[in-house]
């Protein structure tokens, strides 16, 4: 093998090594067994005179010649995406690409009920997978490429990443009707009262702030139980009689059909901008300009939620 045999495939192989910093883990991204990764990436290292990857402590570590290529591969590899997406006249109509998009449980109803049906009318054979990640295992995967976008409000996301806002996010106490706060508003009902506490630990979430304001609030027999979903926060309050504070814009819908009605929060309660954030290599990428531009879009037919 030549320099000059070099195809696509040997240059996705090297960038899912680098990403995976595993030979088999790259062969299982890539559909291909694992003797067939193993033959291609002797070949690399003949063609190019460098080992590329070394076994290291956890894994594969790449070499310093493959550190220093990893860019020219990735671009490389985005210009045949974008002649596969049809270059300059990109058309959504024609896009066959799956999406990894990383967000809580209320991100996760953004895309499937809001994004998704304006996406589906442009690209109908997009596709797209959703996944909830912990801090660190988001950073990780953007950098690496194995997610494409994150929705949410994450002020600790590293350098490297590029940010937009969507919408602006404010809380809300819900409740049944009858119940004593929810017909009150007031501090001294809040305290009173049992609540179900929506928790976003390990997520590095903006709504941390909130959540902590609230255990320190309220007595620990008052908060009777704790759970890491919004979504399942609203439906155990209403089965269960109890008040949830939750961000409002997305979940106002959903807490009507659970029979539950919304207050303004009777403390401090700020807003926090939700944005989407991805990896700055994926900037030039034509078809991930119009899954952003898409998603920017959608954003905007969320409903306003009134606070009074």
């Amino acid at each position: 093998m030549n320099i000059d045999e070099i195809d696509f495939k040997h240059l996705r192989l090297l960038e899912a090594i680098y990403r995976k910093r595993s030979l088999s883990e790259a062969a299982r991204s890539l559909d291909i067994p694992q003797p067939t990764a193993s033959h291609a990436l002797a070949r690399l290292r003949l063609a190019l005179r460098d080992d590329l990857v070394v076994k290291a402590r956890g894994g594969m570590e790449p070499t310093p010649r493959l550190a220093a290529i990893i860019d020219q591969i990735g671009e490389v590899l985005n210009l045949k995406r974008m002649i596969a997406d049809g270059g300059t006249d990109f058309a959504p109509e024609r896009l066959e690409r799956e999406f990894v998009i990383a967000c809580s449980d209320v991100g996760q109803l953004l895309v499937s009920t809001i994004f998704a049906p304006l996406a589906q009318i442009r690209a109908p054979f997009a596709r797209y997978r959703v996944v909830t990640l912990h801090m660190h295992e988001m950073i990780l995967a953007l950098e690496n490429g194995d997610v494409d976008l994150a929705l949410g409000a994450f002020p600790e996301l590293s350098a490297g990443i590029n940010v937009q806002a969507l919408y602006t996010e404010s809380y809300r106490c819900y409740g049944h009707p009858e119940h004593a706060f929810i017909q009150s508003g007031a501090m001294d009902d809040y305290r009173a009262a049992e609540h179900v506490v929506v928790s976003t630990k390990g997520l590095a979430h903006a709504h941390r702030i909130a959540e902590h304001t609230i255990e320190n609030m309220l007595e620990p027999n008052k908060m009777q139980i704790c759970v890491s979903s919004f979504l399942v926060g609203i439906t155990t309050a209403a089965r269960l009689n109890l008040i949830v504070t939750s961000p409002s814009k997305l979940l106002e819908d959903f807490t009507r059909k659970n029979g539950l009605v919304g207050v303004a929060p009777p403390f401090e309660a700020d807003d926090f901008q939700v944005n989407q954030y991805w990896h700055s290599r994926e900037n030039s990428d034509t078809a991930h300009k119009w899954l952003r531009k898409t998603m920017f879009q959608a954003c905007k037919q969320i409903p306003t939620v009134s606070n009074s």
